[in-house]
């Protein structure tokens, strides 16, 4: 008579399968006659060997042998299996999306995603921090995928990862930042492929904020006319804004180009 297979023998026949991550329903699916403080103790058993982790509660993660030192995985070896396991759209953000396109100057000690409403909370924890960051709709024709070890992962494009970062430029650090972000990342950019559609779904704001960077701190003039060509094809009209956003714009010039009130000063870190 066949043996039948324990929980610890079930996950250990899934990596030479290419599947590295399961849930609780999986569980339960396979081992119908076990009753549920057998299943949770048998998985609780595999967290302490450090063979699986559990980033969100009933998600799992099996944890590959190169890995096991250190207890984890990168977060994208399973964000897009997770996600899905939660019917969430989102995509790889801000320094994370930058470090992928080659902005690793200041890598992030947080993994970035975004996600549409509801939003998420942060998960911390003393191997890995994961930051949800929440907009009304992702659209997706401004998304990539790349390819991880186990699949793939949807990361934002770099014209998307570049007004990311300014629209959201106090919870990255500072403007300041975004901008040291943008000197690398600009390379990776072009908007003159964008259609005016772009306008519709990123904040007019961060597009005027990032064409004055891009003109007249990091002196990109073809990327900075590049996104003043889009904004002219749009039929925009420009309103002004200030440059740090969330702070007094009175009593500082006013950029008559972009139509930035210039309230800070930025100062490019060394790369």
């Amino acid at each position: 008579m066949e043996k039948k297979l324990s929980i610890s023998g079930w996950i250990n026949e899934k990596p030479p399968r290419g599947k590295y991550t399961f849930t609780h329903s999986d569980v339960v699916s396979a081992f119908p006659e076990m009753n549920d403080g057998t299943i949770a103790r048998s998985l609780t058993r595999e967290v302490s060997k450090g063979r699986i982790i559990s980033p969100l509660r009933g998600f799992y993660v099996i944890i590959p042998e190169e890995y096991r030192l250190r207890g984890s995985v990168p977060q994208s070896f399973y964000l897009d299996d997770m996600m899905r396991h939660l019917g969430r759209n989102y995509y790889v953000a801000l320094l994370s999306a930058a470090a992928m396109h080659g902005a690793a100057h200041q890598a992030p000690m947080s993994f970035c995603v975004m996600i549409e409403p509801p939003s998420m909370r942060d998960k911390k924890t003393d191997k890995y921090n994961t930051l949800f960051f929440c907009k009304k709709q992702i659209a997706k024709e401004y998304i990539e995928k790349r390819q991880t070890i186990t699949g793939y992962i949807n990361v934002s494009s770099p014209e998307l990862t570049a007004v990311d970062l300014i629209t959201y430029q106090a919870k990255i650090g500072s403007v300041t930042r975004a901008a040291t972000v943008l000197a690398e990342l600009v390379e990776k950019t072009d908007f003159s492929r964008l259609t005016p559609d772009f306008v519709d779904i990123v904040p007019l704001s961060s597009l005027q904020r990032l064409g004055y960077i891009l003109d007249n701190v990091l002196e990109e003039r073809k990327a900075a006319g590049d996104v003043f060509g889009l904004l002219k094809r749009s039929g925009v009209q420009l309103q002004p804004v200030p440059l740090r956003a969330g702070s007094s714009a009175d009593g500082f010039m006013k950029d008559s180009k972009w139509k930035v009130i210039v309230n800070v000063e930025i100062e490019i870190d060394e790369l």
